[in-house]
């Protein structure tokens, strides 16, 4: 059966040559924006490329599948590495869309409090380094949102779903995916991108199911919604900055001073980013 494997890039070239690794023997199609230490890595390895002008991953990940030819697309990410049988596990599955599970690379290790991976353990939420789907039904829901920077590939999966393909789950399809230093300041500008998290819950209603207490994104969201009214209260009255000390509290005692006054600041600027994405979609998650 003919896959195409779709690996859009964002010019990381050491991860991009660890992924293609990962996907040696198979018909993979990566998808850039010309950059030329990508270029030559793809002509060093014999893989085909695709060059685009947009940057967005959603844009690259759809140009990918529209240039494909065969019944099935499958995709994963440039900071990837499909685990050995990564391709057979998806197809024996033969649902028209399946996904598998995404684990932190083994090469790699933890670096700083801001180490960031991707995990993925059971279907729901779908991340788009770990999917097969037929053509056909990529066609019929129109790819991947570029509007959504966030999220995109659940919407997709999930339009998939309710539009009537059969979905599967395989277990042994791994994904590898690699954990890598983020500092605190570049964590903080990469929230806005979840700001379309109220949309997508608002076209799947299904999805609160697994938001804590089906409004929340995460656990420590409640307390830093509190936190967050009360600063805007206490512009009026100061006694409102109580309102804070739960979420500061909660935070230090998991990770001391330093490291949980970054997760305090760090989870009132998520809820804030999903405040406004709410108000902006008319759907509530906080």
């Amino acid at each position: 059966m003919s896959i195409t494997v779709v690996v859009p890039t964002v010019d990381r070239v050491d991860l991009l040559r660890r992924c293609l690794r990962g996907l040696t023997g198979n018909d993979v199609l990566v998808v850039h924006d010309g950059n030329r230490e990508v270029v030559a890595l793809l002509d060093e390895l014999g893989v085909r490329g695709l060059e685009i002008s947009e940057r967005g991953v959603s844009a690259k990940r759809n140009a990918g599948w529209r240039a494909a030819t065969t019944d099935l697309v499958a995709f994963t990410d440039d900071d990837c590495e499909p685990a050995p049988g990564w391709l057979a596990a998806l197809v024996a599955d033969g649902s028209d869309f399946v996904a598998g599970p995404v684990s932190p690379h083994p090469e790699d290790e933890a670096s700083g409090l801001w180490s960031r991976t991707v995990t993925s353990t059971e279907p729901g939420f779908y991340p788009g380094c770990n999917l097969l789907l037929r053509r056909t039904w990529l066609e019929r829901v129109d790819g991947f949102d570029e509007q959504l920077h966030g999220g995109e590939d659940t919407d997709l999966a999930w339009r998939v779903r309710e539009a009537g393909a059969s979905h599967g789950w395989a277990a042994d399809a791994l994904v590898w995916h690699a954990v890598r230093p983020v500092t605190f300041p570049e964590q903080l500008r990469s929230l806005p991108r979840w700001a379309g998290l109220p949309l997508v819950v608002r076209r799947h209603p299904a999805l609160r199911q697994f938001a804590y207490r089906r409004w929340f994104w995460k656990d420590s969201h409640p307390t830093a919604v509190m936190a967050l009214l009360a600063l805007l209260l206490a512009a009026r009255d100061r006694r409102a900055l109580l309102g804070a000390v739960p979420v500061l509290v909660r935070r230090m005692r998991q990770a001391g001073v330093g490291a949980g006054l970054q997760l305090a600041v760090n989870d009132l600027a998520e809820v804030a980013v999903l405040t406004a994405g709410s108000a902006r979609h008319r759907s509530v998650l906080l």
